[in-house]
């Protein structure tokens, strides 16, 4: 059995549980809109070798795009910048087995449905009270981690998005000035960035990462 027949139980034994949850979509990709402005994403991904499905927790936001540029109708977890892997609670590794026997397979599906109301609920819980943990992020504690992890867990692993999205939230709370303070720091890593990659000739890939990173600087630019 390859992923597209394994999509077929998902379907068929995981999708009416979800959606009788309140989430919408279908085959891999779910979402579900709060009323705070969170929205919760859950995707199932295939793996490129075959044989594995691997299952994913993540946050977007319904006043901002997410990282591929897409408003949060379209968003699924590849492009979240807060996300979360699942992990069999049966075993160790952080992905389920595709099998040739149905039975097994079906094991794997309420596996990864068991999962999902454990793991996956502690994930959204944290995020449940929006603007919480993010109203109590300073500019001072992305200054001094390299690598800073939300709620002390969540490691987002890209400094200038986290930047550009605590100044859009704080933007979203009034809290202009300290957005402006985190929307400098952001600015800064693009600088930092640019020294990295910026070099040589001019080729059409140099270009094409200049004006990436000159737009990711509008983006993060306060008037």
């Amino acid at each position: 059995m390859d992923s597209a027949e394994f999509r077929k139980l998902i379907a068929k034994h995981f999708s009416p549980k979800i959606r009788e949850l309140g989430w919408k979509g279908s085959g891999f990709h779910y979402r579900k809109p709060e009323e705070n402005h969170i929205i919760n994403i859950f995707g199932l991904q295939g793996s490129r070798w075959g044989g594995t499905i691997y299952c994913e927790t993540a946050i977007c936001f319904d006043f901002m795009n997410d990282l591929a540029g897409l408003s949060f109708e379209k968003s699924t977890y590849a492009s979240c910048l807060i996300r979360k892997r699942l992990q069999p609670l049966e075993r160790t590794g952080g992905a389920w087995d595709i099998h040739n026997d149905q039975e097994k397979n079906l094991e794997e599906v309420n596996s990864i449905w068991n999962a999902f109301q454990n793991q996956g609920a502690k994930f959204y819980n944290d995020f449940a009270d929006f603007p919480h943990p993010f109203d109590n992020i300073k500019p001072i504690d992305l200054q001094t981690s390299d690598n800073y992890k939300i709620l002390g867990k969540y490691y987002v692993g890209n400094d200038i998005e986290l930047a550009n999205l605590l100044k859009e939230i704080n933007l979203l709370l009034g809290n202009k000035s300290i957005a402006k303070e985190f929307a400098k720091i952001g600015i800064a890593g693009v600088n930092e960035l640019k020294k990295k990659l910026l070099f040589g000739r001019k080729t059409k890939s140099y270009r094409e990462t200049e004006r990436h990173l000159e737009n990711k600087i509008k983006d993060l630019t306060i008037e």
